[in-house]
């Protein structure tokens, strides 16, 4: 055998072994054979979603109307308080007198506890239902993308790798799957 030819053999099968070894691998889902086990990095997800962009700027703006709302409404009985207090405390009331602004400043009080508590009950409920808007939003889109790409299972990849289990080759479909969610919203 001519030993250019050899040569050459071996040259050729030195470069694709190279080539095999040191060649990017991006994995492809479909010809994946078993279950297909891919993560997303949550909070780049949490980052990058327009949803909770928009739905965090409306709880923001709902939050501040609840909040002018309760100073509005704890206002005037701030003031009547303090007016209360300011008579019992001049030396001008009776002891009766100051028994009834005690008890008067009382209610104001409990009164001023439930506008907060029923705020915060309010901004609760909106924050539960802006929760439960975005897994939902996130879930469908996770399923529908996953049966797209022939994905079994998805991950939270996140700091310390939590929720990632077990896979022989972990596919990161972060950036995908954000595409998605901001496309689907």
């Amino acid at each position: 055998m001519n030993s250019n030819l050899v040569v050459g053999i071996v040259g050729v099968w030195l470069i694709a072994l190279t080539y095999i070894q040191f060649a990017p691998k991006t994995p492809l889902i479909s010809n994946h054979t078993g279950a297909v086990i891919a993560y997303v990095h949550g909070d780049t997800l949490r980052q990058g979603m327009d949803l909770i962009a928009s739905l965090e700027a409306t709880l923001r703006e709902n939050m501040y109307e609840l909040d002018s709302i309760l100073k509005q409404d704890s206002e005037p009985l701030q003031e009547e308080a303090q007016e209360l207090i300011s008579y019992a405390n001049s030396g001008n009331a009776t002891a009766s007198e100051i028994k009834i602004a005690s008890n008067r400043v009382n209610e104001i009080e409990q009164l001023l506890q439930k506008f907060q508590y029923d705020a915060e009950q309010i901004f609760l409920s909106k924050e539960s239902t802006m929760q439960a808007t975005i897994a939902a939003h996130l879930s469908e889109t996770l399923r529908v993308f996953s049966e797209d790409h022939g994905i079994d299972i998805v991950f939270n990849w996140g700091l310390s790798g939590e929720g990632v289990l077990f896979g022989t080759e972990a596919i990161d479909v972060t950036q995908e799957v954000l595409i998605a969610l901001n496309k689907n919203q």
